[in-house]
């Protein structure tokens, strides 16, 4: 891996940069284990509070989920899309610092992205080069199901790679299956572009468990969330190209052959690094962004 690359994933955007918090990040332990585990301790799962939480993680991990405030929203990602706001939340609830085993009324509750946008503005800060992906996890060991989710890579230098992490809190640090959380393998996780060209060729033998009723269509939103992640772009859950606003069963074939060939891009991002920079920069289908809010006003004014 050339230096070049690697400070690319040095360099932070809007939801990775720590601005004012700096000191406060650079206070922190320096191995990852260490440093994911505080950041799990920081975080709980929206999915918790839908689902009968084990008295065991109650008593060992979380604490009592009823003691959690009423007026608070069980889900908080759209409080804390950048890494600054998620760290001014959680010292907010707690003043003193990133703490172990904090009380679930100290948590912010957020999901996967946040979790892994934290974890890549504090690797970054610390110099260890850091990237966000999208794609699906294996929450088991046999492979039987993979659930979209947000992970991490850092580069080990002494090992000279990119190690997989997933610092999402909702499942414990333990190492369960007798491999780290901070070091998993690499048939934990199915890319985005992975997931979309075995669909398209109808070789995916996986069990994917996408969150829309359009498979195609879930699978192209990590797809466009993983390639604005490798370009330094941890774009939220709901932003998406203007494009595709239509919905993907609206684009020609030619359309789809393009994100095609987008992912098989994706498939190798370290090797194909200057042609997918070039399709960042010159290809505005897929960088102009647009969300909910503003489909809603583009709609209005359209018909003005």
């Amino acid at each position: 891996m050339n230096d070049k690359m690697l400070q690319r994933y040095l360099e932070t955007s809007v939801y990775t940069d720590v601005g004012p918090y700096r000191d406060f990040v650079l206070s922190l332990p320096d191995d990852i284990a260490s440093i994911g585990m505080l950041v799990c301790d920081q975080i709980t799962h929206p999915s918790m509070y839908f689902t009968k939480v084990s008295p065991y993680l109650e008593e060992n991990y979380y604490g009592k989920f009823s003691s959690y405030p009423k007026h608070r929203f069980k889900n908080e990602d759209e409080l804390y899309i950048t890494a600054v706001a998620m760290i001014a939340g959680i010292l907010r609830l707690d003043g003193a610092g990133f703490t172990k085993n904090r009380d679930v009324t100290k948590r912010i509750t957020v999901s996967c992205r946040q979790a892994s946008v934290l974890f890549s503005a504090i690797l970054k800060a610390k110099g260890i080069p850091c990237r966000s992906r999208a794609g699906f996890m294996d929450f088991g060991d046999a492979g039987e199901s993979y659930m979209e989710h947000w992970v991490n890579e850092y580069w080990d230098f002494g090992e000279s790679r990119w190690v997989l992490a997933d610092v999402d809190g909702y499942y414990e640090y333990e190492p369960r299956f007798g491999y780290s959380q901070f070091d998993l393998p690499r048939r934990k996780f199915v890319t985005a572009s992975e997931a979309w060209l075995g669909l398209r060729k109808g070789t995916l033998h996986k069990k994917l468990d996408v969150f829309s009723s359009d498979p195609l269509e879930g699978i192209c939103e990590y797809l466009f969330m993983d390639f604005h992640a490798l370009m330094n772009n941890e774009i939220f859950y709901s932003y998406q190209p203007l494009y595709l606003r239509g919905g993907i069963r609206n684009l020609s074939e030619e359309e789809l052959g393009e994100l095609d060939e987008l992912a098989k891009l994706l498939a190798e991002p370290d090797e194909n690094r200057e042609r997918i920079e070039s399709l960042w920069q010159d290809n505005e289908k897929f960088s102009i962004l647009t969300n909910n809010t503003q489909n809603i006003y583009y709609d209005t004014f359209r018909q003005l």
